[in-house]
């Protein structure tokens, strides 16, 4: 048998728990766990030492949980404006909420939208990814009131 440490047993006990319960949820047809969940003690995971529940868990896991390009978990979830919630994550936060569901808001555009009150602010909670602009020239994300461009040569901008 192959000793490992601690916190790697607990990630693969995590990993394993939620593998095997969505093969139950295949195997006798139950309906499985919709993003848009909120907060949900039966619905949680650790990772890097820290919870992660809910809609938030199933968009973090969807993008490959401490793996993928959002690292790892570096506070707890936390109450949003409107009922609704966020987390922060070594590459960027996710933001939920009922009307929207859950999405990633990071790098220049989270500044700019963190500087503007966020989901408190006029352009509301995000409604889609970051996507890049079609001519190229930098990237841009919706928000339910508003859009945030990043330019490539470094500005941003905001419409609400």
């Amino acid at each position: 048998m192959i000793a490992r440490p601690l916190w790697m047993a607990m990630k693969l006990g995590a990993l394993t728990a939620v593998a095997l319960g969505l093969a139950a949820a295949t195997v006798c047809g139950a309906t499985t766990a919709r993003a848009d969940e909120s907060k949900s003690s039966d619905k949680s995971a650790t990772y890097c030492r820290l919870r992660v529940h809910g809609g938030i868990l199933a968009k973090f896991v969807a993008l490959g949980s401490d793996k993928g390009r959002l690292g790892c978990p570096f506070g707890i979830e936390q109450s949003a404006h409107g009922g609704g919630r966020m987390q922060q994550f070594d590459g960027g936060s996710i933001y939920w909420s009922a009307g929207t569901g859950a999405h990633i808001v990071s790098g220049r555009i989270l500044e700019l939208w963190q500087g503007n009150r966020g989901e408190a602010g006029c352009i509301g909670y995000p409604i889609d990814e970051e996507s890049d602009t079609p001519d190229g020239k930098g990237r841009y994300q919706h928000f339910q009131h508003g859009t945030i461009w990043h330019w490539n040569d470094g500005k941003v901008s905001a419409v609400c």
